[in-house]
């Protein structure tokens, strides 16, 4: 199964990242079938608000959005996965899905990349605080991204009381979650 990872943290190599990479192993999806994204270290713009997109179909700008968005094309499933920054997403993933109006329901432009129909998403947070309520506000922004490019949410995982990844290491409990949810969606698709 194709799939894209995007990784809205600063560090490619963090919790978010484990977390993610847990869940992948329990589906049995195959290193060389993951593309993976940390936003913290691509070369993305600001969305200029220009709204030339709603003319062309495409941005202006040309950066990491061009190569990001022909992965989601090509994928299957698109995991996008955020800590949580100040109780939300991290700007980095809030800047990549300014930068995907070109290619949502909001515009309506007969000339814009278009996803194909069938696509599905899983959606993970993770946060230091020990509520759910930060990490369930997460979710709802990864899936109403999802919803704007008509991919289907199948999961969410959400992570509470991580501050560092070395708190993750401590605890086996939701490594564990993650790979046996991993297992779980499998046997659902």
């Amino acid at each position: 199964m194709k799939t894209t990872v995007i990784n809205g943290s600063a560090r490619s190599n963090g919790s978010t990242a484990y977390i993610i990479t847990k869940i992948l192993e329990g589906m049995n999806i195959s290193k060389t079938d993951i593309t993976s994204f940390c936003l913290g270290q691509t070369n993305i713009k600001y969305c200029l608000g220009c709204k030339n997109c709603y003319k062309t179909g495409k941005c202006n700008q040309h950066d990491d959005v061009d190569k990001i968005m022909q992965s989601i094309v090509e994928s299957d499933l698109i995991v996008v996965g955020s800590p949580s920054y100040w109780g939300d997403i991290t700007g980095q993933l809030k800047v990549f899905f300014d930068r995907n109006t070109p290619f949502s329901d909001t515009n309506e432009n007969e000339l814009k990349l278009k996803i194909p129909a069938g696509k599905k998403g899983l959606s993970v947070a993770v946060r230091a605080g020990k509520t759910e309520r930060e990490n369930i506000h997460i979710i709802e922004s990864i899936e109403h991204y999802f919803g704007h490019l008509h991919i289907t949410p199948i999961g969410k995982f959400s992570c509470t009381g991580i501050d560092t990844f070395e708190d993750l290491m401590k605890r086996e409990d939701y490594i564990e979650k993650a790979f046996e949810y991993g297992k779980y969606l499998r046997t659902t698709m």
